[in-house]
């Protein structure tokens, strides 16, 4: 039996960009911040603004990706092979995860189907409008709150085209949204399912290879094809694809090597 899902609304619908995420102030930094001056009545104190955060919404499926700021160096890295210790603990416990989205009024829930750090906890934010272009969303505990800027090319066109790739287990590969895209390279299957769970610090260099090697890519459209702009795996950036059909077969490829 098929089943239709709801779509989302079609304002949520595009390719946003994170510009804050803040969390509480704890006692010691709203002191700081009341010794500098500023308010130390300002419930949120510890800001993130330099993280690179994508967010791909389409009418069901969504996709994110977050690179922060202290990334080790991967220069002369070509695969996970290559990586150190500390380059994989960073890899391993990067930020990435893909599945359906469910909007019931002001709450979001991100059904992860897909993700490279996965939690135990539910991803359930609530989402208000600050202005048409930029979305607010916060814990329901107000234990975050965070940002959204629309990309700029789509709030004068509200119908930006939509391609998705679905692989035969019913897994995202391929997400469009206008110019913008997110491609997965799945995992395989894990021989030790805790092995999702258990801290970075306490696997072996083996086990963080196969947290990092669900791959998620951020690609832009240009004359010459699709860029890969950001990566979960650092040095795939700069590479150029034709689209959707060429990528998912390298990645199958590369998969059964």
């Amino acid at each position: 039996m098929n089943v239709s899902l709801p779509g989302t609304p079609q304002a949520f619908r595009g390719v946003w960009r994170r510009t804050l995420y803040a969390e509480p102030a704890t006692k010691s930094s709203a002191t700081k911040s009341s010794a500098t001056k500023s308010s130390a009545n300002d419930p949120y104190q510890q800001a993130d603004t330099t993280t690179q955060v994508y967010w791909l919404q389409g009418k069901h499926w969504h996709a994110d990706l977050r690179l922060p700021t202290d990334s080790p160096d991967f220069a002369g890295i070509t695969g996970l092979h290559d990586c150190n210790r500390r380059q994989l603990e960073w890899l391993a416990g990067l930020t990435a995860f893909a599945g359906i989205t469910q909007i019931e009024g002001e709450q979001c829930v991100w059904h992860r189907y897909q993700d490279l750090c996965p939690s135990l906890e539910r991803d359930v934010g609530l989402l208000r409008w600050i202005d048409s272009g930029t979305l607010e969303e916060r814990h329901p505990n107000g234990r975050y709150v965070e940002h959204w800027v629309k990309h700029r090319q789509q709030l004068a066109n509200a119908a930006v085209e939509e391609v998705i790739q679905i692989d035969e287990q019913g897994y995202l590969r391929w997400l469009q949204i206008g110019d913008h895209a997110i491609a997965i390279t799945p995992r395989t299957l894990p021989a030790n399912p805790d092995t999702l769970f258990t801290p970075v610090s306490g696997l072996t260099d083996d086990a963080l290879r196969w947290r990092a090697s669900l791959c998620f890519d951020h690609l832009q459209h240009s004359k010459n094809g699709w860029q890969i702009k950001l990566s979960t795996q650092p040095w795939r950036v700069g590479l150029v694809h034709d689209g959707a059909t060429s990528l998912l077969a390298q990645t199958c490829s590369s998969l059964h090597s």
